[in-house]
């Protein structure tokens, strides 16, 4: 629990997180303006890819000081951010319905907006660990 706790109280977690909630704010409310044009997937992809870019920049350069190879970098964080953005939005489609209902015996019409906030929070977890593990390693 100790190590676990270290990992996540390290000097790159503070930039992270406010480069990280400033993008999540971004995120969610283009997500929430385009979740009718663009449904769903379309509002969260558009929006992902949009903010992953200043995301990239900033991490690389703010959070962990990174001086790998810039290219292996950007090809990391690509296959990193696209594999968390599947993975916590499969699980937020699940996993947040499932919870109204257990709530309220339904998932209420807002369901939806919910569910992308489940996912970015899933998200921003998985980000983080795999940045500071894989994507910036030199």
């Amino acid at each position: 629990m100790k190590k676990l706790l270290t990992f996540f109280l390290d000097k790159s977690i503070v930039p992270f997180l406010i480069i990280g909630g400033t993008n999540t704010i971004i995120t969610q409310v283009g997500e929430q303006l385009l979740l009718e044009p663009l449904g769903y997937w379309g509002a969260s992809a558009l929006m992902y890819f949009l903010c992953s870019i200043a995301s990239f920049i900033l991490n690389r350069k703010y959070s962990f000081h990174s001086t790998a190879p810039l290219l292996q970098s950007a090809v990391r964080f690509t296959v990193l951010v696209s594999a968390c953005y599947v993975l916590s939005h499969g699980l937020s489609q699940w996993i947040v319905p499932w919870g109204l209902e257990l709530l309220f015996g339904t998932a209420p019409g807002w369901a939806e907006r919910l569910t992308l906030l489940g996912a970015q929070v899933i998200f921003t977890l998985l980000n983080y660990v795999g940045q500071r593990l894989w994507a910036f390693k030199e």
